[in-house]
């Protein structure tokens, strides 16, 4: 008995975590996605770094929300050499976010 309940959950929290991930991913994944599309605007302009134009976006599709904020721009830190090298590559969004994971 004690075997069969143990069983019953672990696949009750295998399920969660499987039903409640792609809801997460899809929101990583679409904020992801308008990043990479912002951050390719911000490119075609000359003025300031690839970071202080990565930081513009942040603010931007974060609505300066402070919490926001901090996440989008620890996403910069670990990500932004990917992403712009999928950009120069003419990858598409979808695919820089995959290649990241976050798609």
């Amino acid at each position: 008995m004690n075997k069969t309940l143990i069983v019953f959950a672990f696949l009750g929290l295998f399920l969660v975590e499987a039903v409640q991930r792609p809801q997460t991913r899809g929101i990583a994944c679409k904020l992801c996605k308008d990043f990479v599309t912002d951050l390719e605007k911000e490119l075609e302009n000359d003025e300031g770094t690839i970071e202080q134009k990565a930081e513009k976006v942040c603010d931007k599709i974060t609505m300066n929300d402070p919490t926001l904020d901090k996440l989008c721009k620890q996403f910069i830190d670990a990500e932004i050499d990917k992403i712009v090298k999928g950009i120069e590559n003419n990858d598409p969004p979808e695919k820089i976010c995959k290649d990241i994971s976050f798609c």
